[in-house]
């Protein structure tokens, strides 16, 4: 596996100028039809509980533990060719903060735009093609070192980004850039870049999430397959474990939710009862018509 031998300093040059890459139908499409085929087992299997399936969160489910569920998607987050690229762009050794596989499966009002908490790069891998019914992530160019004044900023219940309304921001529509692509597209972008995730009408869209930080930054505790490690590379084992900080963030949830990676905020149980009985009455629901 080598997908990501065409990035080059040229990419990272973009990368620091733009705050954002995208790489359309770079992962090979039988590459992602083997993820998917791998996560649509986990996908089948729903509760609480996300060291033993995946876990229903709004209008998202999660498999926040990729390690037992597919190898191929944890080699293709360890990339020889991307941890080489990643390591010349930090500029000293990365470690993989989180990774986990993200399906919508209700229609949204969409995110506002907004800011990542936290340095680092995160990278979507679309496991379905980017479509604007089924939302698509879209940036504002150039935005990641742009100075927000608080005025500009929304109030939210969930600390996890700064939020602002464009048409209130210092941006203009004309600064957005979309993602486009086929299936296998990928989007690197720095975490502080502003981006939003428009009203969508569809469910369905599924994306590899990881995000990358400097060697020594906290990262969440996965379970993994000891299969799964064997099959690893030494340099690999180390941007998954040996690289990462000596404590873990939470990530071993069962009814209600541990802080995030950043530890900003924490799900209550009654909500959770609340998202998973609304997933289990639609789906019941749907499969009737």
């Amino acid at each position: 596996m080598n997908e990501f031998s065409k990035l080059s300093q040229k990419h990272i040059d973009e990368l620091n100028q733009d705050g954002v890459l995208i790489l359309p139908n770079l992962i090979s499409e039988d590459l992602v039809h083997e993820i998917k085929a791998d996560s649509s087992i986990w996908n089948k299997k729903i509760s609480f509980n996300n060291r033993l399936s995946s876990l229903i969160i709004g209008s998202n489910q999660w498999i926040e533990h990729v390690g037992l569920c597919s190898l191929k998607a944890l080699q293709l987050s360890l990339d020889l060719s991307l941890i080489d690229f990643l390591k010349k762009y930090f500029k000293s050794d990365p470690v993989i903060g989180s990774i986990a596989i993200q399906k919508k499966i209700f229609a949204e009002k969409g995110i506002p735009l907004h800011s990542d908490l936290g340095d680092g790069l995160s990278i979507f891998i679309y496991l379905t093609e980017p479509e604007k019914e089924k939302g698509i992530t879209e940036f504002v160019k150039k935005s990641h070192e742009t100075e927000i004044h608080e005025n500009f900023k929304i109030n939210t219940k969930v600390e996890d980004a700064s939020y602002i309304d464009i048409k209130k921001s210092p941006f203009s529509t004309q600064d957005i850039m979309q993602t486009h692509g086929g299936l296998g597209t990928v989007v690197i972008f720095h975490r502080s870049i502003w981006h939003q995730l428009p009203k969508f009408s569809s469910a369905g869209r599924e994306i590899l999430m990881i995000q990358y930080f400097k060697k020594g930054s906290l990262a969440k505790d996965h379970l993994i397959k000891k299969s799964f490690l064997k099959m690893l590379t030494n340099s690999q084992k180390e941007v998954l474990i040996e690289n990462s900080a000596a404590e873990s963030s939470p990530s071993l949830v069962e009814l209600g939710s541990n802080p995030d990676a950043l530890g900003v905020y924490k799900i209550p149980g009654w909500k959770m009862l609340y998202y998973f009985l609304k997933y289990k009455l639609f789906s019941k629901v749907k499969n009737s018509l």
